[in-house]
Parts: C-alpha cells; sequence; structure tokens
C-alpha cells in the first residue's frame, strides 16, 4: 500500500515535469483525454518507450507509446518538447497492466523537429527530418511509415553519404559546316572536357540547315543527351500567299547532258562512262526542320481558283546556295473574261466587273428620298480586287473638285438587277477607304474626268465578280475609230414607282466612235458650244447592232473584247466611262462623250498597287 502511494506521487510529479516542460507559447487548449492536443510532449528521432501520465481535468491515469532519447545511464528523455512536433493521435490506456492498441504513430507538424539535445542520442527518424540525410539531401516519407533520402545531384546512398566519382564529358565537337557554342552549365575543363550539367547549342553555317538535337546536355554517367546533329544543305520554303497552291514534286536527281558526255560514251567503255563528269548526285538524307527542303527539291505551283492565273515561275528548284532557281509565284484574278460572248451580242448579259456606286442621301428629293438612304449615281469598272475605276464627276460635288466622304459611297458588285432586293443574295457590298482623284480633272469642263476608289476591304472573285482588263496601245490592232464598243450601265434616272422597275436590268449596247470634230460640229448645230479635248472620244449608237441602252440615262462604262498581252483568247479591255451627255430625248442625234482610260492608264496602275 505505501509502495503504491510512493508509484502514485511518483507519476504526479512526473506528470508535473511533463507539463513543466511545455513552451511557453504553447497553451492546452484541450482537456479532452484520449486526444492529440494533449499528447504534444516529444520530438522526433527518438526511440520509443511507455510512460503513464494523467490526463487534465479527468485525473485518469492513462499510457503513452512515446518517442524519447537516452543519455549514457540509457535514462529516456521524454519530455523534451518542440512546437514543431505533433505526436500521438490517441492516448493508450493502461488497463490491468497490459497497454491497449498499437504503438501509436506521430507526425510532424509545420516543420522539421530538431535533433536529440547535447548528452542524448538515439531516433530512428520515422517522421521526415533533415537530420538523416546528408549533403542537403530531401527525406521522403512513404506509406508505410518509413523513408527513404532523395539525394542532389552528385551523391548517392541510402543516407546521400557517399559522393560519387565526378565525371566528366568528352568534347563533342561541332558539326560539319557548322558549329557549337556553351550555352549553359559550368562548361568545358581545360578547353577538351565538359563538367555534368554543361549545355551545348549547335548551329550550322549559310545555306546548311540543322538536322537533329539543337541542344545537348552532359549527364551524370558522363555521356551527352540526345544525338550528334548534322548540317544539310537545304533551303527554306519561299512565302506565298492564300491563293497559290505548293506541291513537293517526288525526288528525283537532275542530272545534265553535255557535249562530253556524247564523247565519253563513244570512247570509253560502260563501266569507265560510270566515273565520268557530271556523276548524278545521291539522294538527300536526314530529317529537316519544318519549313526547309532537301537540295535539289522541286516544288510546283498553280492558282487555287480558276479565276486567277498565275504569275512567275511554276515549278522551283533548290540550289546548292540555298536560294531557290525561278521567280517568287503569284495569283492574280483573270481579268476580262466571259465565256462565249462577242459584239455585237451583248444585250441581257452579266457583265462580272460592272461596278455600282451608290450616294447616301442627305436630305428630301422631290420627296421621293429620305435622309440617310442610298441611291444609285454612276457605274465603274473592277480593275483588280481592291480598285475601282470611275468618272470624277460622281464621287465629287457638282461642278467642284470637292471630293464626297468615302462614308456617303460605296460600291456593290455581282448587281445586275436595278431593284436592290432582286440581287440580294449575290451582291457583295464594299465600303470605301480613299477616293483618288486624277490631279488634271477640270469640273467645268469634264477634262481628266476620272477618279479611283480604293476598297476597304478586298472584293471575293467570283463568276459574278472579276475584273476587267486595262489596254495598252499597243494592244489595239485596228483603229480606235473604227472600233465598236460595248456600253454597259443601270438607267439611274428610272423611276422607282414605275410598273417595270423591278425587272429593269444592266442595259447594254454597242456605240460607235465618231470623230471630235463632227461631235463639236453636231453640237454646234444644236446651239451647244462644248470643246472634246484628248482625253474624250464621242460615240453614238450603232444602228446596225441591237440596243436596250440610253447611254445619256446610265454613266456607264464602255469596253472592246480583243486578244491581250496575257492570252491569245479575246478579253474585254476598259476604253471609257460615260462623262457627259446633251441628249435629253434619248434620240441618239447627239453623241455621248465619254474619258478616254488609255492615257491614264499609267496613273491606274500605279494606284492599283
Amino acid at each position: 500500500m505505501e509502495l503504491g502511494c510512493w508509484t502514485q506521487l511518483g507519476l504526479t510529479f512526473l506528470q508535473l515535469l511533463l507539463i513543466s516542460s511545455l513552451p511557453r507559447e504553447y497553451t492546452v487548449i484541450n482537456e479532452a483525454c484520449p486526444g492529440a492536443e494533449w499528447n504534444i510532449m516529444c520530438r522526433e528521432c527518438c526511440e520509443y518507450d511507455q510512460i503513464e501520465c494523467v490526463c487534465p481535468g479527468k485525473k485518469e491515469v492513462v499510457g503513452y507509446t512515446i518517442p524519447c532519447c537516452r543519455n549514457e545511464e540509457n535514462e529516456c528523455d521524454s519530455c523534451l518538447i518542440h512546437p514543431g512536433c505533433t505526436i500521438f493521435e490517441n492516448c493508450k490506456s493502461c488497463r490491468n497492466g497490459s497497454w491497449g492498441g498499437t504503438l501509436d504513430d506521430f507526425y510532424v507538424k509545420g516543420f522539421y523537429c530538431a535533433e536529440c539535445r547535447a548528452g542524448w542520442y538515439g531516433g530512428d527518424c520515422m517522421p521526415c527530418s533533415s537530420s538523416p540525410c546528408f549533403h542537403d539531401g530531401t527525406c521522403v516519407l512513404d506509406k508505410a511509415g518509413s523513408y527513404k533520402c532523395a539525394c542532389l545531384a552528385g551523391y548517392t546512398g541510402q543516407h546521400c553519404e557517399n559522393l560519387l566519382e565526378e565525371r566528366n564529358c568528352s568534347d563533342p565537337g561541332g558539326p560539319v559546316n557548322g558549329y557549337k557554342k556553351i550555352t549553359g552549365g559550368p562548361g568545358l575543363i581545360n578547353g577538351r572536357h565538359a563538367k555534368i550539367g554543361t549545355v551545348v547549342s549547335f548551329f550550322c553555317n549559310n545555306s546548311y540547315v540543322l538536322s537533329g538535337n539543337e541542344k545537348r546536355t552532359c549527364q551524370q554517367n558522363g555521356e551527352w543527351s540526345g544525338k550528334q546533329p548534322i548540317c544539310i544543305k537545304a533551303c527554306r520554303e519561299p512565302k506565298i500567299s492564300d491563293l497559290v497552291r505548293r506541291r513537293v514534286l517526288p525526288m528525283q536527281v537532275q542530272s545534265r547532258e553535255t557535249p562530253l558526255h556524247q564523247l565519253y560514251s563513244a570512247a570509253f567503255s560502260k563501266q569507265k562512262l560510270q566515273s565520268a563528269p557530271t556523276k548524278k548526285p545521291a539522294l538527300p538524307f536526314g530529317d529537316l526542320p519544318t519549313g526547309y527542303q532537301h537540295l535539289h527539291t522541286q516544288l510546283q505551283y498553280e492558282c487555287i481558283s480558276p479565276f486567277y492565273r498565275r504569275l512567275g515561275s511554276s515549278r522551283r528548284t533548290c540550289l546548292r546556295t540555298g536560294k531557290w532557281s525561278g521567280r517568287a509565284p503569284s495569283c492574280i484574278p483573270i481579268c476580262g473574261k466571259i465565256e462565249n460572248v462577242t459584239a455585237p451580242k451583248t444585250q441581257g448579259l452579266r457583265w462580272p466587273w460592272q461596278a455600282a456606286i451608290y450616294r447616301r442621301t442627305s436630305g428630301v428629293h422631290d420627296g421621293s428620298l429620305h435622309k440617310g438612304a442610298w441611291f444609285l449615281v454612276c457605274s465603274g469598272a473592277l480593275v483588280n480586287e481592291r480598285t475601282v475605276v470611275v468618272a470624277a464627276h460622281c464621287v465629287t460635288d457638282l461642278g467642284k473638285v470637292t471630293m464626297i466622304k468615302t462614308a456617303d459611297l460605296k460600291v456593290v458588285l455581282g448587281k445586275f438587277y436595278r431593284d436592290d432586293d432582286r440581287d440580294e443574295k449575290t451582291i457583295q457590298s464594299l465600303r470605301i477607304s480613299a477616293i483618288i482623284l486624277h490631279p488634271n480633272y477640270d469640273p467645268i469642263l469634264l477634262d481628266a474626268d476620272i477618279a479611283i476608289l480604293k476598297l476597304l476591304d478586298k472584293a471575293r472573285i467570283s463568276t459574278r465578280v472579276q475584273p476587267i482588263c486595262l489596254a495598252a496601245s499597243r494592244d489595239l490592232s485596228t483603229s480606235f475609230q473604227e472600233s465598236h464598243i460595248t456600253v454597259a450601265g443601270w438607267n439611274v434616272l428610272a423611276d422607282v414607282r414605275s410598273p417595270g422597275f423591278k425587272n429593269d436590268t444592266l442595259r447594254s449596247g454597242v456605240v460607235s466612235v465618231v470623230d471630235s470634230l463632227l461631235c463639236e460640229e453636231q453640237h454646234e448645230d444644236h446651239g451647244i458650244p462644248v470643246s472634246v479635248t484628248d482625253n474624250m472620244f464621242c460615240a453614238s449608237q450603232d444602228p446596225t447592232a441591237p440596243s436596250d441602252i440610253c447611254t445619256a440615262e446610265t454613266g456607264g462604262i464602255a469596253a472592246v473584247s480583243f486578244p491581250g498581252r496575257a492570252s491569245p483568247e479575246p478579253r474585254w479591255h476598259l476604253m471609257g466611262l460615260v462623262s457627259w451627255s446633251y441628249d435629253k430625248t434619248c434620240s441618239h442625234r447627239l453623241s455621248t462623250a465619254f474619258t478616254k482610260v488609255l492615257p491614264f492608264k499609267d496613273w491606274i496602275e500605279r494606284n492599283m498597287k
């Protein structure tokens, strides 16, 4: 009985010692026993021992399985507390002198615990800490409760205690027709060997392309990563537009026959001839990066659409200089082509280059137009995907050189019917980015009555939208005075309320050129003095050809069909733009004046780019 009392007093003293050894910043906030909060009393790296203590509040004696460090007397230092150590998730009760359950697990909370204090030793590092792993190795716990050390480069062993024998990589050398550079890591030793971690980058001389690894790294086994690259003769693929289709032809080594081949074939045997000059080169080897082609590779080009024609070379070959033979290909729209159409049978046709020029109203006119409405004012001619040629008076204030705002003008392509609703699905309505007025435009005499409209967006070339050709003086095989010219346009004066307006279409007819002097006399006879300049020509309806057009009402364009430089087939060429007319009754007694396009061809082409 007396022994039991002394035992009880000893346990009570031990409990007080445990509590007093807690860090000052630590307070018990959970008196539940068993409980993890009460069980923070030791650190890692200790052996295990069993003690008894009394849980606070309940005065219940419980047993703990705790790690402990020992001194020379083999005493267990069970109360070395570290605030980073959280030990035991539960208490073990002592019943009838035996411990219930299994040994408690413990874990590190927040950061690693310290090692045993001076004079104490032991521990098996069940939780992960830095102590068991040497040379800055990292201790990693596994699911079984054990650990392993992850060692830094150059160290090995269970605790990273062994220093690996330092290995170096021999100099990999540079590729033939290329060179190398150290771009990372510690670099070379004595200029011949590379330390582990050294990174070497490889480069090729001009007209050569690297095939293989661009970079190699010296590894711990003394070997370089990857494979040694090589430099191959190659050409970078030339850039092409979206309108050009490119095809790589199957590799066929080209060879040339020279007069010497005939001499050698006649003078030597077949066996000797094989070693004669101009031997066929071997087929290339090695993979190339994307966008490069091997020496002697041939590329073939064609246009993606039948409405375009190719300029430049149809086939190009990769040369030893790293350049391509021939000229860069491009595709431009085919101009002036309409199948099986020739003058004078032109009525009822869709002219794909005909451009309708619309202007937005700023007020009420005769009660038929409301503010902000669009109305047709003229016809123009599409000459490329972004350029329309039009009479200057169509895009300026009448009698002035003041240009109308681009926001108040638009170009409609693919149009056939006068009524906008009839062509709703086929038309292209395009905004204008700039108006270029010819510098010599005279708004009084209408001399140099020509302007260029630059489109904000490209016209989409199709069966109903195509450009017209521009003629050169050398292209005209006959005298201009003898030409039969086709004029096309919409009746801009048509009344939208008339019964036939819905069915009114693009009109066309054939006119004949009238001598300028005769044209002036014709107008003088009617009391109208006019001046026909060198930039104009007069024309009147050809009585021998059918026509449904009144040129004075159209503001149309004039074109002629003849073979051009680009093709022996007939092509339609822009010859004139309706400029002025005094034939108010469409009786055809007075000729209509047109602006000649031919004198302005160079100016137009400069502004087409």
